[in-house]
């Protein structure tokens, strides 16, 4: 057992942090995720938002502040803050301004996911004058017809237009801002990459990148769930406990961005520092079922596939390869 453990570790320093040590990824999370609204203008069939328990749909500036604070103090051990979760990032009127805020005290890299149907010119440029370091665009099919199937309730050639023009913003305004073009595939789009590809490829510049994600289970969640390709490995530990820190609207803390519903609650940042969450005993706890090979013990680990490394990469930028693997989610 220990041998394997001693694996195990290699394996979760590969895929975080090869520059650190395993016990450095006990000091603080790399990776932050924080859902500054709870809301979306989309029903996607492969998201959780028809289950969704919570109802606390916009952060408050105070949450924001405590969880921010304590970033930009620790921001010497952070390699990304995503501004998003399980609701769509724009439509949080605050979004560039909390961009900003983090951007002025010091935070590298900031990102936002988005299903881009609300980044009209106006967003654009408030996101790229802010300093955004990065946008993901959940943009699962260039077929009319099957994005408005995987899509519902968007607008395929507004979201096309919308895209274009943020590469067109960005290359003006703030050319450093990577823009990752990303699709979710699953059974009605999963002939597609090849042309998907190649027109994305017309865009984007050295510091971008185009890739799929094949669907996942949401640790057993959701139900009308259909593996694309096989790619679960069972006793592989999870590299988001050792990882990354997800942080719901409220300022609570769940086990990690597949725990929606925060079954598995870790605190709150209104309680508690980043530090103290990441160190407590109920984390401690988990990391050693997953590096025991039971991580069967916690239901919606037990089958999970979200952490499988990520296909079909179109590496353009590699020094970002990954980070790619590190929160990646049906969004």
């Amino acid at each position: 057992m220990n041998n394997f453990k001693k694996n195990f570790k290699e394996y979760l320093n590969k895929r975080i942090d090869p520059a650190d040590n395993f016990d450095g990824l006990l000091e603080y999370p790399k990776f932050i995720e924080i859902e500054t609204v709870n809301a979306c203008n989309a029903r996607c069939p492969m998201c959780t938002i028809n289950d969704w328990e919570r109802n606390y749909p916009i952060m408050k500036d105070d949450v924001f502040k405590k969880i921010s604070d304590d970033l930009i103090e620790n921001k010497h051990f952070l390699k990304r803050v995503s501004l998003y979760r399980d609701g769509e990032p724009l439509v949080d009127k605050k979004l560039p301004q909390r961009v900003k805020y983090l951007k002025d005290n010091g935070i590298e890299n900031v990102t936002i996911a988005t299903n881009v149907s609300l980044l009209n010119n106006k967003r654009s440029e408030m996101l790229l004058e802010a300093g955004l370091d990065q946008v993901i665009f959940s943009i699962d099919s260039l077929k009319k017809d099957v994005f408005e199937e995987i899509r519902v309730r968007l607008n395929f050639d507004e979201v096309l237009e919308n895209a274009i023009n943020f590469f067109k913003l960005r290359d003006k305004i703030n050319p450093k801002c990577r823009v990752w073009v990303r699709m979710i595939r699953q059974e009605t789009n999963k002939d597609e990459w090849k042309d998907y590809k190649e027109f994305w490829l017309k865009y984007a510049k050295p510091v971008d990148r185009i890739y799929y994600h094949d669907i996942f289970n949401w640790g057993g969640q959701l139900d009308n769930f259909k593996a694309v390709s096989k790619s679960y490995e069972p006793n592989l530990p999870c590299v988001a406990l050792w990882s990354l820190m997800v942080f719901f609207a409220n300022g609570d803390v769940p086990l990690c961005n597949v725990d929606y519903n925060n079954k598995y609650p870790t605190g709150s940042i209104m309680k508690n520092s980043i530090k103290e969450l990441w160190q407590s005993k109920i984390m401690s706890i988990r990391r050693k079922l997953h590096l025991n090979s039971n991580k069967k013990d916690i239901s919606i680990c037990a089958n999970c596939n979200v952490w499988d490394e990520v296909k079909g990469e179109e590496i353009i930028s590699p020094e970002f390869a990954e980070e790619v693997s590190i929160s990646n989610t049906n969004i």
